[in-house]
């Protein structure tokens, strides 16, 4: 019976240090994610072509036309 505990707290503990490290990935992703279009937002205030922002941030099409949009919409 002690072993099955102790197993099954070990597994325990390599699950929640697994979800752990994936939860601190996704919140890498997302800040880099964050970063990315903030840096886009402010080449767009300076008037820097499309083309630029793309090939410097490495965002899609779709996602800048997205950030574009509401750039837009904050100017107005």
């Amino acid at each position: 019976m002690n072993t099955v505990s102790q197993q099954a707290q070990d597994v325990f503990v390599s699950t929640t240090m697994l979800l752990e490290r994936k939860g601190r990935e996704e919140g890498r992703m997302e800040g880099r994610k964050e970063f990315k279009e903030e840096i886009a937002l402010s080449m767009l205030e300076e008037g820097v072509q499309d083309s630029l922002i793309l090939k410097l941030t490495k965002l899609s099409r779709e996602h800048l036309n997205h950030l574009k949009k509401r750039f837009s919409e904050t100017r107005q």
